[in-house]
């Protein structure tokens, strides 16, 4: 049985190495959504409920992520940030084994069942997620463990199966708010299913909905009861639909390898993606092809999570579309390429024709791996250097201002407001509370700010968030008095004028 798997084991194996070997300079990387799970997880185990680090209950974010911090932390008995390299590593080569399990039993020949693991284990994309302290690492792997399940219980749509699947659904769902689409997913396969007909299929269907809408349903009621917010202050979008097609076509050129063709476009392969894996659903359903296949379900995945991403993109505004929204459909993705390569190959008739796809899809299968293999090789040679982006870095570790707040904490214990332009970098290296100097859009708030009759402002120079004003800016609402200055920033006690 183990012999089986070896192939899949040595590709697990293969991807946590290169986690740990991208990590090797100051661990993972920390971006501002990893300081919120942090600051939470830590806020948990000091018995204060999830609150973040400006001392504002945590609503932006759902409560399974850092829920599993906490419970790592308690587990490990260490810091998150300490275990999380090794965490990642960990749960990157778990979703390897189950994504190889899963192209073992879709019976593809083993060259290309070795070509996609090694494209998975090298995957740029899935490494820039796995080296990060991102919720989108435990959300990837309950998609692969989503598609395991939804296979089985197609296979036999026991209760049991059933309750299964909503319950690995729930659990995704409250991960990420883009969960929903593993909701939605389930929904739509069973809906179309050809196994069950009437009140049968409609029993199954309101089970799942009800069980798998639970966790994300509870944690929007509590988020409302503590803050008068669903999902945290949020903003329109601004964006026109085609312009994210457009970005979703860059990101797909970027994993495909189309990018660096002379006169790519990625608005026409954007459009091209979404309408072939519509098409393939479509397909299967009419042709009667049910649904107890890994292709169909990653498939249907594919579309559903795309359509997500492009249309709360266009209606709400947040970054832009990029690998990081897209990641979790990059394995589905392989699933579906390398059943329709076989496919392809299949339906050729003439042998001499035969040969000469196969050659050609060989080419490419090794040609990617290579050009996955060297994309590693590049982010280690970014990342040796300084440590990976983020706040784990060698500008923000060796900071002159953040190393003084760590040794002196007095600016926070004089009774008055602290403020700082990177609160989130402030609390990664001080564990100290503080406000979160407001955006510029939110002109309630900065007025607040503006109006307050004292406060601390801690600036630090190496922060470029156009979101928020400028310190010239504040310098017209604010008198500004020195208190220490650094290399790298200031520390003001603000005044109004």
């Amino acid at each position: 049985m183990l012999l089986k798997h070896l192939d899949t084991l040595l590709a697990s194996f293969l991807g946590m190495a290169a986690v740990i070997y991208l990590t090797q300079h100051g661990g993972l990387g920390i971006s501002p959504d990893s300081i919120y799970y942090i600051s939470a997880a830590h806020s948990v185990r000091e018995g204060h409920g999830f609150m973040q680090f400006d001392d504002k209950p945590f609503v932006l974010f759902p409560l399974v992520y850092p829920s599993f911090l906490v419970l790592v932390e308690f587990i490990c008995n260490k810091d998150i940030v300490v275990v999380a390299p090794y965490l990642n590593a960990c749960l990157f080569g778990l979703t390897i084994f189950f994504a190889g399990a899963m192209l073992e039993k879709m019976n593809l020949r083993k060259g290309v069942k070795w070509v996609l693991l090694a494209l998975i284990a090298l995957s740029p994309s899935l490494l820039e997620i796995y080296t990060m302290l991102w919720s989108e690492t435990l959300f990837i792997t309950e998609i692969i463990l989503f598609i395991w399940v939804c296979f089985y219980y197609f296979k036999s749509s026991t209760t049991k199966n059933l309750i299964l699947l909503a319950v690995i659904s729930a659990i995704a769902a409250d991960t990420r708010l883009a969960g929903v689409t593993v909701i939605a997913t389930g929904s739509l396969l069973i809906l179309l299913s050809h196994d069950k007909k009437g009140w049968a299929k409609w029993k199954h269907i309101i089970v799942y909905s009800i069980i798998s809408s639970s966790l994300l349903a509870i944690n929007l009621l509590r988020n409302f009861l503590v803050a008068t917010s669903f999902t945290g202050a949020r903003q329109k979008g601004d964006t026109a639909f085609l312009t994210h097609v457009k970005y979703f076509g860059e990101v797909m050129g970027d994993w495909l390898l189309f990018s660096s063709i002379p006169h790519f476009n990625a608005l026409g392969l954007g459009l091209v993606f979404i309408l072939l894996i519509a098409s393939i659903f479509i397909y299967r359903y009419l042709k009667n092809k049910e649904h107890n296949s890994f292709e169909k379900i990653a498939a249907c995945f594919t579309l559903v999570y795309s359509l997500f991403m492009l249309l709360s993109a266009t209606f709400s505004k947040y970054e832009t579309i990029n690998n990081r929204l897209l990641a979790p459909f990059f394995i589905p993705l392989l699933f579906t390429i390398g059943f329709y390569t076989i496919s392809f190959i299949q339906w050729v008739k003439q042998p001499q024709w035969k040969y000469i796809f196969i050659g050609l899809f060989a080419f490419a299968g090794l040609f990617s791996v290579y050009s996955y293999y060297k994309g590693v090789e590049a982010m280690q040679a970014e990342n040796k250097e300084g440590g990976i982006g983020g706040y784990g870095d060698d500008d923000w570790v060796y900071s002159d201002l953040l190393v003084a707040l760590k040794k002196d904490g007095n600016y926070f214990n004089q009774g008055i407001p602290v403020y700082a332009n990177a609160s989130h970098a402030v609390y990664f290296f001080t564990k100290r509370h503080l406000a979160i100097l407001p955006e510029t859009k939110h002109t309630e708030d900065l007025q607040k700010f503006y109006h307050m009759p004292q406060n601390i402002l801690i600036w630090l120079n190496n922060e470029d968030n156009p979101s928020i004003d400028s310190l010239e800016e504040i310098k017209k609402h604010k008198n500004l008095t020195v208190l220490k200055q650094f290399k790298d920033g200031f520390i003001f006690l603000c005044t109004p004028k």
